[in-house]
């Protein structure tokens, strides 16, 4: 080929790959446009509009129509929590979007369990709660406590955020871990998304991928008009405060308390499903539990009148027992002559079935279980 028409042809290529690239841009910019998908955000990430070019997978699983009503559903179930995860992201200057990794990682659930033992609505592993200050023992896990995992969660975010300086960054390493995703910049040579998730180089495993694009998917549509329909006020979520912690002494039975509120058993345990028990550790002077904030005036006029009225007694209602060898729980309950439902009640068991080396909360106090004020 002469010399002349090879320097034309070359011209012409980059002409067209250049073309090309900036309608595929403007694609992209109007497929966002035209499905009303407001890309603040990915800027909130750190994520530019163009990265949509990037998760057209990842999109199309959240358009499933039953995925998606499974998540909107779960969004709204758990409307006690939201706004208070939202206005302590906010108020800590992290960005609220994070809500969104806090779906990816358990949706939602203060009960869910990995494999990997993993607890709660942020996913904790053992050694990270303890890291983090969060108690885990035979009587509480604080991971599964809306409130203080959240605010651990929060500590943990501004530390990656410190040491990575962007919030997709953060994102990937709160999955993948800190180090392994230095090492993935490293291999990458840069810190660029489009880079890092690369499908061919798989500078990060595929989960990791799959993981910060499920995300960044998840507060798109969360924040589209047009996919919420009728439940538009899940936008507005985060404008009033559902729960508010109260202290309650140790000792504090929470069937007592869930019968003085107007409760029951497990709607009260709903908010507070780090208590492995129905009744309060001994450890501490006081426990916080979550109850409605519209009950929060029947609670105050309780109390006083309990102040007025009952004197605490120092001695523990209680005993623990770690289930022997051949042991039923009628044999438990005869040993300690208490009933076989005080038991139940005190440890949330639905029916008879214990295991060999669980622990059991023996109620010694017949009136723990009953039905009086605070």
């Amino acid at each position: 080929m002469p010399k002349r028409m090879k320097c034309f042809s070359q011209k012409w290529l980059v002409f067209f790959v250049t073309h090309w690239l900036l309608l595929a841009s403007l694609g992209h910019a109007k497929m966002a446009f035209e499905s009303n998908i407001d890309t603040k955000a990915l800027e909130a990430f750190g994520v530019n509009a163009g990265f949509l070019s990037q998760m057209p997978n990842a999109l199309k699983k959240m358009n499933k129509e039953e995925e998606w009503k499974k998540l909107v559903k779960r969004f709204d179930v758990n409307y006690q929590f939201i706004p208070i995860i939202k206005n302590m992201l906010i108020e800590a200057s992290v960005p609220q979007e994070f809500l969104f990794l806090a779906m990816a990682e358990s949706k939602f659930s203060s009960r869910a369990y990995s494999r990997k033992k993993a607890v709660g609505i942020w996913q904790f592993m053992p050694s990270t709660a303890k890291e983090l200050r969060l108690k885990v023992n035979h009587y509480i896990d604080e991971r599964r406590d809306p409130i203080k995992s959240t605010q651990a969660a929060i500590t943990y975010l501004k530390r990656l955020y410190k040491q990575t300086g962007e919030w997709y960054l953060v994102a990937m390493a709160y999955n993948y871990g800190l180090r392994k995703v230095q090492n993935a910049i490293k291999a990458a040579g840069t810190s660029d998304i489009k880079i890092l998730l690369d499908e061919d180089k798989k500078y990060l495993p595929k989960e990791t991928r799959e993981y910060i694009r499920s995300i960044l998917s998840l507060a798109l549509k969360f924040n589209s008009l047009d996919n919420l329909k009728d439940k538009e006020y899940l936008l507005n979520r985060g404008a009033r405060v559902s729960l508010v912690g109260v202290p309650f002494k140790r000792h504090t039975s929470l069937i007592q308390v869930a019968k003085n509120l107007n409760l029951s058993l497990e709607t009260l345990k709903s908010y507070n499903h780090q208590f492995r028990y129905n009744i309060l550790p001994s450890k501490d002077p006081t426990y916080t539990i979550y109850i409605p904030y519209e009950k929060l005036a029947l609670f105050k006029q309780r109390q006083l009148k309990q102040n007025k009225n009952i004197q605490a007694s120092p001695k523990s209602p209680f005993i623990t027992h770690v289930v022997l060898p051949k042991e039923t729980l009628s044999s438990i309950a005869k040993r300690y002559q208490v009933s076989i439902s005080s038991i139940q009640l005190a440890n949330n068991l639905k029916d008879s079935n214990i295991f060999i080396h669980q622990r059991l909360i023996i109620p010694t106090n017949k009136k723990l279980l009953a039905t009086r004020e605070f």
